[in-house]
């Protein structure tokens, strides 16, 4: 795995209807769940949080239902999904402020983040009128919509009845009219890279038998891909949205103009004797702002992101060392043995707070440590050496007591360790799952209920185990690789 220094901060738009019947012999489309799943097990992003908005859907409690559901099975615990917009933007009264507003605010306020719509852009645009003051923290907004011209069809099929709708553009309009307006960084993902990209029959049945989020989408993809072969006349379907997020992860797999766009009145190639707008992205026109243009796409981007979500093993959720935890007698006088005989400095977070913790009683910090009664009183401090960026976590417990005096020093040769090693991952429950069933893992807490939980008002899910030769491993999710924050 890639040494990564700061990962990409991301936030996901999403009109996710997957397994939603769209008519008696017709199904909503299920390239949502690609573009989360892969993104979620992508260590090139930190997926920050997650909005449902419409398109797929006209009912935004259908999308909500459906991204909260993913996100809860699969997703780690550190993502919460939020209601977005129920309406287009020429709809909404002037104040109409969703959740998913108040959530992605939350997010820009913590830092510099790429917005990735994969449904109507409603909620973006609502976001940039009421926080315009934080359209510097968005680095880029990743639209699935466009075309080079207005005679360009979306056909992927031999037999196809029509073409298909530029359908996150063409649900809110207005929305994407706002945002080529704001100045804001965009990258357009058009039809004509997704289209170049194709799961098929033989990619469903080799995500049956591999990982828990790569089994549902297959089941689930299977009447769409039926529905593609019979009415379309194609021989798989295009994976739209999981190449608008293959960009959010890895932007080299394509190629990109910088380009002019604008929204253009024509005759509607979808409906007949009727208008209606196009979003045209093109070298020839000479008005409107200047976007990018992800127009091709490598065509290694799908094998390796169905890779990932195929993947039944650590290598894309262990994320990098996190810290090294030492249990004292007093917090303060250890703070100064490791920062006079080695160097290190009281550790902030990536808010700048002080990372010290003083009278910890979080139920929920009992239970991922192991402590099944709940009670818990410890004192915890965080130490960052400045030259070897390694983190001591230095802990001294009140409640529950344990020994009073070290115990005899192992020789070199000896079995032992140190009394925890943490490893961040990015997502807790799946990597619990996997190693709750590894033959000479011993979880830290006999108990059948022992899972792991988010801590009270910090984004930090940990737990514990312990490996044949004695070492106790954390595993620890919520920390943006990178950065450091919260308590554990």
């Amino acid at each position: 795995m890639n040494n990564i220094a700061i990962q990409k901060r991301i936030w996901i738009d999403t009109d996710i209807t997957m397994g939603e019947k769209n008519g008696p012999f017709s199904y909503c489309d299920v390239d949502d769940g690609y573009a989360i799943a892969s993104l979620l097990r992508s260590v090139e992003v930190d997926v920050v949080g997650v909005s449902s908005t419409l398109g797929n859907t006209d009912n935004i409690n259908v999308s909500t239902r459906i991204a909260t559901d993913f996100i809860a099975k699969y997703g780690p615990n550190s993502v919460q999904v939020s209601r977005g917009s129920s309406c287009p933007l020429k709809q909404c009264k002037v104040d109409d402020k969703p959740a998913a507003i108040e959530a992605m605010k939350q997010a820009l306020e913590q830092g510099p983040l790429q917005i990735l719509g994969i449904g109507a852009a409603t909620n973006i645009a609502l976001l940039l009128r009421h926080y315009p003051e934080l359209k510097s923290n968005i680095q880029e907004v990743v639209l699935l919509a466009g075309r080079q011209s207005i005679d360009d069809h979306f056909i992927s099929g031999s037999h196809q009845p029509k073409p298909f709708r530029d359908l996150n553009f063409e649900a809110d309009p207005l929305a994407y009219a706002e945002l080529l307006a704001s100045g804001l960084n965009i990258c357009l993902v058009p039809f004509e890279a997704c289209s170049k990209v194709w799961i098929k029959q033989h990619d469903l049945l080799e995500m049956l038998g591999r990982s828990k989020v790569a089994r549902h989408l297959a089941i689930k993809s299977e009447p769409w891909l039926v529905e593609w072969e019979l009415v379309f006349g194609a021989s798989g379907f295009n994976p739209f949205d999981m190449i608008a997020a293959a960009y959010c992860i890895r932007p080299q797999w394509f190629t990109i103009e910088r380009w002019r766009a604008e929204i253009v009145q024509g005759e509607s190639d979808t409906e007949k004797h009727a208008q209606k707008p196009y979003l045209i992205c093109s070298e020839k026109l000479s008005s409107g702002p200047k976007v990018s243009y992800a127009r091709v796409v490598s065509a290694d981007c799908k094998d390796l992101l169905l890779e990932r979500i195929k993947a039944h093993d650590m290598q894309h959720f262990v994320l990098g060392m996190s810290h090294v935890n030492i249990i004292v007698d007093d917090v303060a006088k250890a703070s100064e043995f490791y920062s006079s005989a080695l160097g290190f400095e009281q550790a902030f977070d990536d808010q700048g707070a002080i990372m010290d913790y003083q009278g910890v009683t979080m139920e929920s910090f009992a239970l991922d440590a192991g402590i099944e009664n709940g009670e818990v009183d410890v004192d915890v401090r965080f130490m960052r050496h400045p030259q070897a960026r390694l983190f001591l976590e230095l802990m001294h417990y009140r409640k529950p007591q344990g020994k009073a005096t070290l115990p005899p020093q192992p020789r070199t040769y000896d079995l032992g360790g140190p009394r925890h090693i943490a490893l961040e991952v990015s997502n807790c429950t799946e990597v619990f799952n996997f190693l709750s069933e590894h033959e000479g893992v011993q979880m830290i807490s006999s108990s059948s209920a022992y899972h792991p939980h988010k801590l009270d008002g910090f984004p930090i899910t940990f737990f514990y185990w312990i490996d044949p030769y004695g070492v106790q491993w954390e595993m620890e999710e919520g920390r943006q690789v990178g950065l450091f924050r919260g308590i554990a």
